[in-house]
């Protein structure tokens, strides 16, 4: 069973091939991501903390992953993703608390 730091590299490793095999629409969506993300009314930071609360609710393993990773570059701390964790579960119910465990290892690999 990969670790959630393995399963990280082979998602990024996994994007770097759609990357060359579909550059365009991975350029366009690599945009989006940079423009919607960047500062702004709200911090990066405050926004890596919504799409990690929406890749938790959409069961979307290396979306959590990627975005658990970018919210800590921005400064995110672990009180601050256990919130995060707490106020997903109560949008998502049972099937988002089943995601939590992943960031909780995670988070433990961090330290």
């Amino acid at each position: 069973m990969q670790t959630p730091k393995e399963a990280l590299a082979v998602f990024k490793r996994d994007k770097g091939n759609l990357n060359t095999e579909l550059p365009s629409a991975m350029r366009q969506l690599d945009g989006l991501f940079q423009t919607t993300l960047a500062d702004g009314a709200l911090t990066t930071k405050q926004k890596e903390f919504i799409v990690l609360g929406i890749a938790m609710a959409t069961h979307c393993d290396p979306c959590i992953l990627v975005h658990l990773e970018k919210a800590l570059a921005a400064g995110a701390t672990k009180a601050e993703i256990l919130e995060v964790c707490g106020v997903a579960i109560a949008m998502g119910g049972g099937t988002t608390m089943a995601s939590i465990p992943l960031v909780l290892k995670y988070l433990a690999a961090c330290e």
